[in-house]
């Protein structure tokens, strides 16, 4: 298919399956007439896995280790663990880190209310927890 019926199949911009192409993730045929990329249904399902992996976090170099893998064939499943251990470990920390702010987001909407109070929010990404700063002086740290 052409590159703009592809990108439509695929449910991407014409751009993406451009950017996945320049980062090797696509390799289209070329007609043997007119010399123009041809994709294939293979190439639609490798895009929508590109995609589905970006949306579920994976960065472009995880999604190159993973279809590195896949044209391996058969992946050992102890290295399969190895990549989906270390993506839970990033998760787990991303998970604490979205706790602690919203934990801090509740202490300021908490707290808003009396005119001038110190921003939980800057001791949350700190890591000092919510409401854990140290007393502001002057304007710093306080919400106007």
């Amino acid at each position: 298919m052409t590159p703009t019926d592809a990108a439509r199949a695929a449910g991407v911009p014409l751009s993406t399956l451009r950017y996945y192409e320049r980062r090797g993730f696509l390799s289209p045929e070329r007609d043997p007439r007119s010399g123009y990329r041809r994709y294939s249904a293979d190439d639609i399902r490798r895009v929508r896995f590109v995609q589905r992996a970006h949306q579920l976090g994976f960065g472009m170099g995880d999604v190159e280790a993973f279809l590195a893998l896949s044209e391996e064939g058969l992946v050992p499943s102890s290295r399969l663990r190895t990549v989906v251990d270390a993506k839970l470990a990033d998760l787990d920390a991303r998970i604490v880190d979205l706790a602690r702010m919203r934990a801090a987001l509740a202490a300021l909407a908490d707290g808003a209310t009396d005119g001038g109070c110190a921003c939980p929010v800057e001791a949350a990404l700190t890591g000092a927890g919510p409401g854990a700063g140290a007393a502001p002086t002057g304007d710093h740290g306080v919400l106007r």
